[in-house]
């Protein structure tokens, strides 16, 4: 089974039905099918919670935080990754944790997100949401 780091972005679009949020429901769909293991940074909750804020009350926003957890598995966020992360020189913070906590995970291979260009400088393949499940 391969499995792959999701970007904050990616969930977030399918919870605001933004643009790109039929991709992303595709994305978290095969992965709720078995298809493939998917992950996403501990961090990342916090920036969803925030993300919502405009649109759900704080107990809509655990409850759906709460079925992400369902279906994507959460990777942790140390001292060490936050230091290689600010450290990276990449442009992007919240890019470069993500990046280095899928790299602190051997079983990650890829990270998919709707920002490639975001991603440039990892060593993981970065997908788009839009074309990983075509």
């Amino acid at each position: 089974m391969k499995h792959y780091l999701v970007d904050t972005n990616v969930v977030i679009d399918m919870l605001l039905n933004r643009d790109g949020a039929d991709a992303a429901c595709a994305v978290i769909d095969g992965a709720e099918r078995g298809e493939y293991a998917l992950y996403l940074c501990a961090l990342s909750f916090t920036n969803i919670y925030y993300a919502l804020r405009k649109m759900l009350s704080h107990e809509e926003r655990i409850s759906a935080l709460l079925q992400l957890q369902e279906v994507l598995h959460v990777l942790p966020v140390d001292a060490g990754i936050i230091n290689t992360a600010l450290c990276s020189g990449w442009i992007d913070f919240e890019d470069a944790v993500q990046n280095f906590t899928a790299v602190a995970d051997n079983r990650i291979t890829g990270i998919i997100t709707r920002n490639t260009k975001d991603f440039q400088k990892s060593k993981l393949d970065i997908i788009d949401s839009l074309n990983f499940v075509k």
